[in-house]
């Protein structure tokens, strides 16, 4: 039934192009047939894809984000990257959904990424394979948030250069670059996760304590911005084009007000709090965080809800929960393993072996290639319409093998 439609649309639509070809867009001017182009060829290539049985609708996400002129945060994101790269393995399940990496980069970090991320100006349409794409941060952005760098986060996507490519998409995944993402991601992405997919998500992990959420919504009241009372959402963002560009517009404009007035002994209410401030109760390093909780409360005040935070998004990396539970993952500053920190040390310290004992360590193969592995085969062993989401492999499992992977092959490469 449901093929004889596909087919019956796709012969209508057929008479349709070619009537409207050979009677009507003759006579066109020339910019009429540019916002034909634009608004019926472009548009419809965004929305779906044609497959040999017919027309099938495609999940299209952009992951995004901007990456520092800074060693330590290039190194994250390769690990982001690997991550990205490895989900694009599970097919069938990935089949009808596209998942682009975007990064805005502060240079000379975009001469560091991987040879396959290309220039955005050469993205003119959606391809059928994901695609890693870059784009030079100005400098003014650089310059205007130089006392707050990690605004720079959200700050890009103000530009012209993010409207105009996320206009291909229909979700937005906004992450920091140590972040990492799981292929479970592909079953929220088409409802079939036993955590519900909404319009709007956000990560949800706690980051403050009462004085902080108290704090957030008398600022709001102050600056007369709406707060419907939710609190600990973390820095991912899973939202449409156009929303991710009206929430980044609101978070650095409450973030100016939070640089210039809400920090510093002087202020009413932080007498006995150090200027840069004191964790977790109030601390200068996450006025992004704050900033955007009073913008989110504020864009959804009348949808927002507590059920919007989701464990699914910045799910931690040292968590020994089933990689299935998590959508996305954030290596946040935790001293368990996987540490960020303390990944870096260890690495250092392989880095300082001979090539001889990097060898002997890369061939040992349990705790990279076989949990890589492993994880492919839980998914064909899964139930897919009970929805029960459970295997062995840990989020901490998958993120150290991945991280010492890609630390083995960057070594291999070099290592002749």
């Amino acid at each position: 039934m449901m093929k004889r439609i596909s087919m019956k649309y796709a012969l209508l639509t057929f008479i349709f192009i070619t009537f409207f070809r050979l009677f009507i867009y003759p006579n066109l001017n020339q910019k009429q047939k540019e916002i034909f182009i634009d608004e019926f060829v472009n548009r419809s290539s965004q929305d779906t894809i044609i497959s040999p049985d017919g027309i099938q609708s495609q999940i299209t996400l952009a992951v995004v984000l901007s990456l520092a002129n800074d060693l330590s945060h290039i190194a994250e994101f390769h690990l982001l990257y690997e991550s990205w790269r490895f989900i694009q393995n599970f097919s069938p399940l990935s089949d009808g959904v596209l998942i682009d990496l975007i990064v805005f980069c502060e240079q000379p970090s975009c001469s560091r990424l991987p040879s396959s991320c290309l220039p955005l100006s050469t993205q003119t349409h959606l391809d059928r394979t994901s695609k890693c794409f870059y784009e030079e941060l100005k400098v003014e952005i650089v310059d205007e948030w130089r006392n707050y760098l990690y605004m720079t986060s959200i700050a890009f996507m103000l530009t012209e250069e993010y409207r105009r490519s996320m206009k291909f998409y229909q979700w937005i995944l906004r992450v920091d670059q140590d972040a990492l993402l799981s292929p479970a991601l592909y079953f929220g992405l088409k409802q079939q996760h036993s955590i519900p997919l909404y319009k709007m998500q956000f990560g949800g992990i706690p980051h403050g304590i009462e004085f902080t959420d108290q704090r957030l919504k008398e600022i709001a009241h102050k600056l007369g911005y709406k707060h419907a009372g939710v609190h600990n959402l973390c820095s991912t963002w899973l939202v449409s084009p156009n929303d991710s560009i009206q929430l980044a517009n609101l978070t650095t404009k409450i973030g100016k007000h939070f640089l210039l007035n809400e920090f510093g002994r002087h202020v009413q209410g932080l007498e006995d709090i150090p200027n840069e401030g004191e964790w977790p109760k109030w601390w200068f390093g996450v006025i992004s965080l704050y900033a955007a909780d009073i913008a989110i409360n504020h864009f959804y005040f009348y949808q927002l809800t507590s059920q919007h935070g989701t464990e699914a998004l910045d799910h931690a990396a040292d968590s020994t929960s089933s990689i299935w539970s998590a959508w996305q993952i954030h290596c946040l500053h935790n001293p368990q393993p996987f540490s960020k920190f303390e990944h870096r040390d260890h690495l250092n310290a392989f880095l300082n072996k001979s090539s001889e004992e990097q060898t002997e360590m890369a061939k040992n193969i349990e705790q990279t290639q076989l949990i890589l592995t492993k994880t492919i085969d839980e998914y064909h062993q899964f139930d897919q319409r009970k929805r029960q989401f459970t295997g062995t492999v840990t989020v901490r499992d998958y993120v150290t093998a991945l991280a010492w992977q890609k630390a083995y092959s960057a070594t291999g490469a070099i290592s002749y």
